[in-house]
């Protein structure tokens, strides 16, 4: 029989009693025994299941089975390490085991501050990250009550990468505590609080408890020191704020080292452009500066000045406004000034338009690949043309000569993709990453072979994100890229409201006049060619859905006609529609008839008829109804 007094004695001392049965389960239990362990235990409960399991929790177990005593370290479910001592009941008594539980952890100012002196005085000698963290997880062990200090740093993207450990060589450390102690490192890093966890026992070791302090930047969180501590002890919150400071000082020198590192990074960047840029610069001008002085003293002399000289000054300075052009973009970018101006585009036709111009001016085949229908986004011409162009120049720059280039335009869930694919030297795996950075250039792409400043594919990624879209490149060293431009199509509804656009040519003004008026009633756009080459060319910036042709037209006026529309650049063939009594002899048998005099109801119905035809995919290879006219028919 216990004394009446016997409870108020247990109140005023550290440790917490509880009595079990042979079952292991609790017959008695303290009344303060919950404030001192943080453990809630009932008369019933099995004492094993508020314990972690582990190496100290096994042998507690063993003990108790056998009926003998026991001294050691257990892990409580409410993660506090406690030093435990079972005592059987004696003999005559009934069978059972008195535990007494006994809380573990200490607050040592003195040993944190001197550990924070430490890790100032290790730290403030190098701004290198890993010989910060080396020296900060030394200081902790030698000043400090913990057996073990780690620092994992984070990157963006990628799994924690530990840098720094006190005791790497000890047998009874475990080599990799990240996939173990992943969940606790996680939360450190989400919540920004630090992290109490338990270490399993590896082999003959006993288990532990760790604490993961989160390193923390203004913005961010750099990475986690973590703490494992000797055997019998615990993290107190004192312990945790104090390690919490520390970490805070690890970080800021952390960060200062990384910032250092990324200053020196950028300045090597400069200096490189500086030097890039200066060759590039001055290659356009060392030739025009000759090339001027050459004519000058042509000019001087009377003689005279041969075009092919002004031709190659022109394309230096063509060059020199390129390189200009792309810094002034590159500025505008960095201040955000770069704004596209958006209007319906339809990217098969634009796409064939570049491509056209390439194939006037290169040596090189060019293969274009487009769908029937139309494909239309809302985009800047301009932008998006300097995009197309800066890809095929790559194309051509970095393949053999006599390699094709290949580029198809396609619409695939909802995104317009144009692929532009080479066979040159392709860009190796480890630059892939940072191609699309700004000065960058891929390691095989020689300064000496490659002109350039490396902002072309900066600032083509940087247009595509502009309009919604993407960038990308799939490549293999030695065997070429394919470089893929995405933009997001225009709504169908709003593509259902653009007008269809008609090519209109007649040689009589009234009959034009009475066809252009019939058309734009019912909502057509309507384009007449009688103002020249020039002006057919730019009206056609967008594409012509279908072209209304006099049949009776003059063979001097057809000419002029056909031979400016044949030079047009084409993504798909455009149908015809002949107005007139009969089908002239030069006339394709596809081509459709509509009376003239024009008629409204008859022109309308020849006209809606021949636009609702629809087609497999096509080449702009392959000739279109016009290309196909005898030559007779292109003779002025």
């Amino acid at each position: 029989m216990l004394p009446s007094d016997f409870q108020d004695i247990l109140a005023c001392v550290p440790q917490a009693v509880v009595r079990l049965g042979p079952d292991l389960r609790v017959e008695w239990v303290e009344p303060d025994f919950g404030a001192k362990t943080g453990l809630v235990l009932q008369v019933g409960d099995p004492v094993l299941s508020a314990l972690e399991g582990g190496w100290g929790r096994d042998a507690l177990e063993r003990a108790l089975r056998e009926g003998r005593g026991h001294s050691g370290h257990v892990i409580t479910s409410g993660l506090k390490q406690m030093r435990i001592r079972a005592r059987p009941r004696g003999p005559g008594a009934a069978p059972g085991v008195w535990l007494l539980f006994e809380p573990s952890g200490a607050d040592d100012d003195v040993a944190f501050a001197q550990a924070l002196q430490e890790i100032a005085r290790e730290v403030g000698e190098t701004l290198d990250v890993d010989s910060v963290c080396k020296a900060a997880v030394l200081a902790v062990v030698r000043c400090a009550q913990v057996r073990r200090a780690e620092v994992y740093l984070a990157q963006e993207g990628q799994p924690l990468r530990r840098v720094a450990v006190s005791d790497l060589a000890c047998t009874n450390s475990p080599e990799d505590a990240l996939e173990d102690h992943a969940d606790s490192f996680e939360a450190a890093l989400l919540t920004r609080q630090p992290q109490i966890g338990v270490q399993r026992g590896y082999g003959d070791a006993v288990g532990s408890i760790f604490a993961a302090v989160p390193l923390l930047s203004q913005k961010r969180a750099l990475g986690l020191l973590v703490l494992y501590k000797e055997q019998g002890t615990s993290f107190s919150l004192r312990e945790l704020d104090l390690w919490s400071a520390a970490a805070g000082q690890v970080a800021v020198t952390v960060e200062n080292a990384r910032l250092l590192r990324e200053a020196q990074a950028a300045l090597r960047v400069r200096e490189e452009f500086m030097s890039i840029a200066s060759h590039e610069l001055k290659t356009p001008l060392t030739p025009l500066k000759l090339t001027l002085q050459s004519m000058e003293r042509r000019i001087a002399q009377g003689q005279r000045v041969e075009s092919s000289s002004v031709l190659k000054s022109k394309r230096q300075v063509e060059r020199l406004e390129r390189l200009v052009n792309e810094l002034l973009d590159v500025s505008r970018l960095e201040e955000r000034r770069l704004t596209p101006q958006l209007a319906p585009l339809e990217m098969g036709h634009l796409v064939a338009d570049v491509v056209d111009q390439f194939r006037h001016t290169l040596e090189r085949s060019f293969s274009l690949t487009v769908p029937r229908e139309h494909l239309w986004v809302r985009g800047d011409r301009e932008r998006l043309e300097q995009v197309l162009v800066n890809l095929l120049e790559n194309a051509d720059k970095y393949s053999p000569k006599g390699e094709p280039i290949t580029v198809e335009v396609e619409g695939l869930h909802g995104e317009v993709r144009i692929h532009v694919r080479d066979r040159g030297i392709g860009v190796p795996m480890q630059d892939q990453p940072r191609l699309f950075q700004r000065f960058y250039r891929a390691g095989n792409a020689s300064h000496r072979h490659f002109g350039g400043l490396g902002l072309g594919l900066f600032i083509s990624h940087s247009i595509a994100q502009l309009h919604q879209g993407s960038l990308s490149m799939a490549s293999a060293e030695g065997q070429g890229s394919t470089f893929t431009l995405g933009l997001p199509c225009m709504a169908a509804s709003e593509v259902r409201r653009l007008p269809r656009r008609v090519l209109l040519l007649d040689e009589d003004p009234v009959q034009e006049s009475a066809a252009e008026r019939m058309l734009r009633a019912e909502g057509f756009e309507v384009l007449t060619a009688h103002g020249g080459v020039e002006a057919l060319r730019r009206a056609s910036s967008l594409p012509v859905d279908l072209v209304l042709l006099s049949a009776s037209a003059p063979p001097t006026q057809l000419g002029i006609f056909l031979a400016a529309f044949a030079e047009l650049p084409r993504a798909r063939p455009i149908p015809i529609v002949l107005a007139g009594a009969s089908r002239p002899a030069w006339a394709h048998p596809d081509y459709s008839l509509c009376p003239r005099p024009y008629r409204e109801q008859e022109l309308l119905a020849a006209v809606r008829a021949t636009l609702g035809m629809s087609g497999e995919r096509v080449r702009t290879g392959e000739r279109s109804h016009v290309e196909r006219l005898p030559r007779e028919a292109l003779i002025v």
